[in-house]
């Protein structure tokens, strides 16, 4: 019949599969063509050699992979560094907020017992204080959480991420703002009188407590420090001994003042002066630490502070040798040879910074940035970040 005869007819099965073979070739070739690698077609006909010859090329490296990750046993060993940092660093936190308390208990104890004048603003000044404080630590964690993340990938001037000294200089103004009018009042005053006639300690204690500016500076720096080998403890270092000197130096004159050993009433204004001026010295470098570039204004904010300091107090040494005929002191040669070094460290940073805007045209050799967007913080960003850092 014709269904059989139709069914059984081998040359209209021949037909059937030369057509399905020419359907799927052609939708085959058309899709390698579209999706494949440019290169030259098999001898068969059933698929193309690369150029290269079948090699294929990753996105990133095997080397800069095995480079970028970190492995388990690395993680490990950096485990306990990190947790020894984060401890260090909750120490002298605390330790900052002890000394803060202290400090201004004992004041504001000398301050409400002689006299009652506004007995209540010294202790909300001390709660702004330490409020101001727990702010500035908050801010500053999280600074280095986003900078843990991949934001604000930005270089300082000292090697150091910005963000790591983030509002370090507006938590020192603070203190400072806040304790000058206490020590004026009470060194003006008859408060200091009363003092070292009716407190057990006397004037030895109030010189202790005002000592106690130092050791508070010292646990700051070290409480935001991330790297204790890096260019950023080196530099904060140098800069809190060099302060350390300025208030040494300031303190043996207001020792002087409190044994009254100082006749003229401007040179004891010139000396609370320039112990105050020591004192607010490391708002100018803790705000220099954050400075993304170094520019003539910081050289200039650095020389001016160091004129500002050394500048008092060298005239006042010089009016006691020459004036009043006291005997040399060796902080009066301290503070020439510190004039001298901010000058000539002022005119070749000058002559530094010429030279490399004259080579290097209007670029900024000084900042940087890490150049990956916010959607590159995931598993497949991570890829595409290495494979930028490659290109």
């Amino acid at each position: 019949m014709v269904c059989e005869s139709g069914s059984h007819n081998p040359k209209t099965e021949h037909l059937r599969s030369e057509a399905s073979d020419s359907a799927d070739g052609a939708v085959s070739s058309s899709c390698s063509s579209e999706a494949a690698p440019p290169g030259r077609r098999r001898p068969d006909g059933r698929g193309i050699i690369p150029e290269d010859g079948g090699s294929i090329r990753p996105l990133v490296s095997s080397s800069a992979a095995a480079a970028s990750i970190m492995t388990s046993a690395e993680f490990m060993h950096a485990a306990p560094l990190l947790a020894h940092a984060s401890r260090r660093s909750a120490l002298h936190k605390a330790l900052c907020f002890v000394l803060l308390v202290l400090q201004g208990g004992v004041l504001d104890f000398y301050l409400i017992v002689f006299t009652d004048l506004y007995w209540c603003s010294w202790i909300a000044t001390d709660l702004v204080v330490i409020s101001g404080w727990g702010i500035f630590f908050v801010k500053n964690a999280r600074s280095k959480r986003e900078r843990a993340c991949g934001f604000h990938q930005k270089g300082s001037i000292f090697g150091c991420n910005l963000g790591e000294f983030t509002y370090a200089y507006l938590a020192w103004l603070i203190y400072v703002i806040a304790f000058t009018p206490k020590v004026v009042l009470i060194l003006e005053t008859s408060i200091l009188d009363l003092i070292a006639l009716k407190v057990p300690c006397g004037a030895t204690g109030l010189k202790a407590v005002v000592l106690l500016s130092a050791p508070l500076l010292f646990c700051l720096i070290n409480a935001i420090i991330e790297d204790l080998n890096g260019a950023t403890r080196h530099h904060s270092h140098g800069c809190f001994l060099g302060t350390c000197l300025d208030l040494l130096d300031s303190f043996t004159l207001l020792e002087m003042l409190l044994r009254r050993e100082i006749p003229a009433p401007w040179l004891k204004y010139a000396v609370i002066c320039a112990y105050l001026l020591a004192l607010a010295a490391p708002v100018v470098w803790l705000y220099e630490l954050t400075a993304a570039e170094l520019r003539c204004r910081w050289l200039w904010a650095r020389f001016c502070t160091g004129l500002v300091v050394n500048g008092p107090l060298l005239v006042v040494r010089c009016f006691q040798v020459y004036v009043y005929n006291m005997p040399v002191s060796v902080f009066m040669l301290k503070n020439g040879f510190f004039l001298a070094c901010r000058l000539l460290e002022f005119l070749e940073q000058c002559a530094a910074i010429r030279g490399v805007r004259r080579l290097a045209g209007s670029a900024d050799p000084a900042q940087f940035s890490h150049c990956v967007s916010d959607n590159d913080m995931c598993p497949h960003g991570y890829v595409n970040t290495l494979a930028v850092s490659q290109s």
